[in-house]
């Protein structure tokens, strides 16, 4: 900034076109240009003769007065004037600038960049040293002190990361050739990050600490796992954005499918949080690419859609009466329906299913299966049993004695309705608010008439995830290493109940199925096989989509770290699995003990451009009016 007296400027550079104005008055004032002289004797005739209206031969000086002020205060206003600004808080020693260029960085980037410019003109002009440390994860060695006009071309050229904002881990090496007395200007992102406390303390040991914070608040936008997969907002602010769905429209062409509205807010240290739940049809779900935070640019609002959020690979197995007087027996027939829209569906023997690395297997009314060490390894590995009961289940006398299985169940079933009926067939009780289940409606008309009864046991009650209005189950789930073994304790057809022909069969099936982990059933030894993961796809720090520029592949341990150096957020590939690596996440804002705030990027006082330049509108406004006025008084010297 540069000070005259009580005003200060911004941008004292394009106070230089002040010096044009004295050749502007000449051009000016030579228009209209002289008439040209013709000697002609019959002039003499009118030797004498007074013009009672003449017409000048330059422009008059006021109007001239006008148009160079106005020009002036065009170019003071764009200079920047302020007023008694405040005195820089950054000390006058050597500069060492410090920049956090994570994510959080990019949404007021360019105001960063003119403040640290700024800084290092002040040093170039003071004839200080000045460095540049970037908070990206890759400086490395110590760091050197050059004269200041040699930082600003790296300056301009910076560009923040699509990773958190990383500190390099030793300070005191780093500033192993730091000169003693320096001024420290932090640009912060306003969070929290490893090392940050270490970083404040070596500094402020050694000089004087000035941060700057940033103008608005800081977004990030994380998925959270589940049953029902949802998206979690936290924002250092109290205001709420929209989240925009993009993805492909029937044509292949980008752009927003849906908008999801948060859910209520909760506030803890600063940080507010909102859940914002999918709740999209799967038809439009599975088109989706990204997710990302209405408003606000950077890589951290940006939450990129990969296999977690895509289609699943079901696969079916069980009797299937294929002839056309028994198709709507068959229990694979109504699975098929509710299913197919959704989900990827192969069928065949167990044996063969397994094979393909199903993300569901799906087994209606199957006993003492032959291939149980295989299914048992795939559930362990992560995949998801789902299973149906049936005549040849109940018809069993080692119903007890089945594996893989959530709970044991009694032999012979139960009966409702019947000859000797213990009553009416029973409703579906409402759904926990907390299960997989939760939101959606029972109709009243939904009834089973018969099921498969569970043996009771202490954990009956937090294993039953669907119950019918006598409290008995409907559906148990239980954890199998890293996967899930889900039964219905009814039919997939309509011989037991009429659950299978409503919609709520539908709902029901699509949650469980998206709740299961994609890939996550592959064998250890699929695993093994594919252990780096290829970029595809990457984000830059703004959240901008781009090629990878690194087409190293990523180590599996490093990858699931998170973004780093080398591993931008974006799209990995392994063998066949798809992964997103999203760069946001938890948040906690920054506390500065000890050091100076600077608030605001720009200089504090009264700011004059927006007074100078409706000055020069004002001059400019008299100037058309003046010009009118001259012209009508030639017209009126013409008539």
């Amino acid at each position: 900034m540069l000070l005259i007296g009580p005003l200060g400027f911004l941008t004292p550079w394009i106070l230089a076109a002040l010096a044009a104005l004295p050749v502007l008055w000449l051009i000016l004032r030579a228009m209209p240009p002289s008439p040209k002289l013709v000697r002609f004797p019959g002039t003499r005739l009118l030797l004498g003769l007074r013009d009672p209206h003449p017409v000048a031969r330059h422009t008059p000086w006021w109007l001239l007065l006008l148009r160079v002020l106005a020009i002036a205060a065009l170019i003071l206003g764009f200079a920047g004037p302020v007023w008694k600004p405040a005195p820089d808080q950054v000390g006058q020693g050597p500069l060492l600038i410090v920049m956090d260029a994570g994510w959080a960085a990019a949404p007021d980037w360019p105001q960063r960049q003119a403040r640290a410019l700024r800084a290092l003109d002040r040093a170039a002009a003071a004839g200080q040293p000045a460095a540049l440390l970037v908070a990206d994860g890759r400086a490395e060695g110590v760091l050197p002190f050059l004269p200041a006009t040699e930082l600003a071309a790296q300056l301009r050229a910076l560009r923040p990361a699509a990773w958190e904002t990383r500190y390099p881990p030793d300070p005191q090496a780093v500033l192993a050739e730091a000169p003693a007395g320096l001024s420290v200007l932090w640009l912060s992102d306003g969070l929290d990050h490893p090392g940050r406390a270490e970083w404040l303390a070596a500094l402020s040991g050694r000089g004087n600490v000035t941060v700057v914070p940033p103008e608005g608040p800081r977004q990030a936008l994380e998925l959270v796992p589940g049953d029902q997969p949802a998206l979690r907002m936290r924002s250092t602010g109290t205001a709420v954005a929209e989240v925009l769905a993009i993805g492909l429209d029937p044509q292949g062409t980008p752009r927003e499918l849906a908008r999801l509205k948060p859910g209520e807010g909760s506030a803890d240290a600063g940080v507010t949080s909102w859940p914002v739940p999918i709740d999209l049809p799967s038809e439009l779900r599975n088109r989706i690419t990204r997710f990302e935070i209405e408003g606000h640019a950077s890589a951290g609002a940006v939450m990129l859609a990969d296999d977690s959020l895509r289609r699943r690979k079901v696969a079916l197995v069980g009797d299937d009466r294929a002839s056309e007087g028994q198709r709507l027996l068959s229990p694979l027939h109504y699975l098929r329906r509710a299913l197919a829209p959704s989900t990827d569906l192969i069928e065949g023997g167990l044996g063969d299913v397994l094979q393909a690395s199903p993300d569901v297997v799906v087994l209606a009314d199957q006993f003492g299966l032959a291939d149980e060490p295989a299914l048992r390894e795939w559930v362990e590995g992560g995949g998801l049993l789902i299973r149906f009961a049936g005549p040849r289940m109940a018809a069993s006398e080692r119903l007890a004695e089945e594996p893989l299985l959530p709970v044991r169940l009694r032999a012979g079933g139960r009966d409702i309705g019947g000859a000797l009926a213990w009553g009416e067939p029973r409703g579906i009780s409402a759904f926990a608010p907390d299960g997989p289940f939760a939101g959606l409606l029972v109709p009243d008309d939904t009834t089973v008439r018969a099921q498969l009864l569970a043996e009771p046991a202490p954990d009956l009650a937090d294993r039953s995830i669907a119950r019918l209005s006598d409290g008995t189950p409907l559906v148990t789930r239980a954890a199998l290493g890293q996967g899930q073994l889900v039964l219905f304790h009814t039919t997939a057809n309509a011989e037991w109940s009429n659950l299978a022909i409503s919609g709520l069969f539908v709902e029901m099936l699509d949650r469980l199925v998206r709740s299961a982990r994609v890939g996550a059933g592959a064998p250890e030894a699929d695993r093994a096989e594919q252990p780096f993961w290829l970029p595809e796809l990457v984000l830059d720090g703004f959240g901008r989509t781009t090629e990878p520029q690194d087409t190293a592949p990523v180590a599996a341990a490093d990858f699931a770290r998170g973004p780093a150096p080398g591993a931008p957020a974006g799209l990995y590939r392994g063998g066949e699995r798809v992964a997103a690596l999203n760069a946001g996440g938890p948040i906690a804002t920054a506390d500065w003990p000890g050091a100076h705030i600077e608030r605001g990027a720009q200089a504090p006082g009264f700011d004059l451009r927006g007074w100078l330049i409706a000055l020069a509108a004002a001059l400019l406004a008299l100037d058309a009016l003046g010009s009118a006025w001259l012209a009508r008084g030639r017209q009126r010297a013409m008539a």
